[in-house]
């Protein structure tokens, strides 16, 4: 497969501030070109990978800030942005024709671009330029999202638009200046999940419906149920630094940076 992907953008924004309020819109319009060229089969048709595609969406958003004194700041965003598929994904989309990846690609239907709307708030202070925080709080869907599904192959699957994904939170950061020492870190809670029902391949892993009915081996789906935990990606990040200037030429830092568990994929 030789893939081509094409894309021109258009983006505005603008600020308008009232005493202490201030207001931002802004919007992107985006355009995607996927010119797909099968190097087995180059003509188009069934089971062939050529073919092109476009893909275009107008993409806004707003926020608001609030600074009821010097040192405090509260904001308030709205925004969404879309995502075109790859040339791999539109090269395994086909039911029909599933594949195995990544070494194996059979059809090219169409498919749906990923759009996410994101919503976000929290409060940010600050105290002479020696000490400055933040704490917020985030929530972003993703409708269409594209997804690596089962086939009623073994073994194979393709990728479907699914219904929808979720990832909220909060988040919390501080950072001071003492002196030569610089000391700061952050704190993220995310939970993110599948919020549709869909099956997958649940090849090389150990918590299939395989495995579950007593014969584990390479074979097997994972029902996915709407709430579950999306895989690779930990609930609870934390991240902290010191760094110490001992001259005007050499700076010592030190960095903290731990993840909780997460759920593996595949194998």
């Amino acid at each position: 497969l030789r893939g081509i992907i094409n894309t021109g953008s258009v983006y505005a924004t603008d600020t308008f501030s009232t005493g202490k309020w201030n207001f931002t819109l802004s919007g992107r319009y985006n355009r995607t070109t996927l010119d797909n060229r099968d190097r087995i089969q180059p003509l188009a048709g069934s089971g062939s990978l050529t073919g092109t595609n476009s893909f275009g969406r107008f993409n806004p958003a707003a926020g608001v800030t609030f600074n009821p004194i010097a040192t405090l700041n509260t904001y308030f965003g709205y925004s969404e942005g879309s995502r075109a598929p790859t040339s791999i994904e539109l090269g395994c989309a086909d039911p029909a024709q599933p594949c195995k990846l990544p070494n194996a690609l059979a059809g090219d239907p169409p498919l749906h671009q990923v759009v996410t709307r994101t919503l976000e708030a929290g409060l940010r202070g600050r105290q002479e330029g020696r000490l400055n925080w933040s704490i917020g709080w985030f929530r972003a869907e993703n409708r269409n999202d594209l997804l690596f599904v089962a086939s009623a192959q073994s073994g194979f699957g393709y990728f479907k638009n699914f219904g929808e994904t979720r990832r909220q939170g909060v988040q919390a950061d501080l950072k001071g200046n003492f002196w030569r020492l610089s000391l700061g870190g952050g704190y993220t809670f995310l939970e993110a999940t599948y919020q549709s029902a869909e099956t997958v391949t649940g090849s090389s892993n150990s918590t299939n419906d395989g495995a579950f009915a007593g014969t584990p081996g390479m074979d097997g789906t994972i029902q996915l149920r709407p709430g579950d935990r999306i895989p690779l990606i930990p609930q609870h990040m934390l991240k902290a630094f010191a760094a110490f200037e001992a001259t005007k030429k050499l700076a010592i830092d030190l960095d903290f940076v731990a993840v909780s568990s997460s759920y593996a994929r595949g194998n």
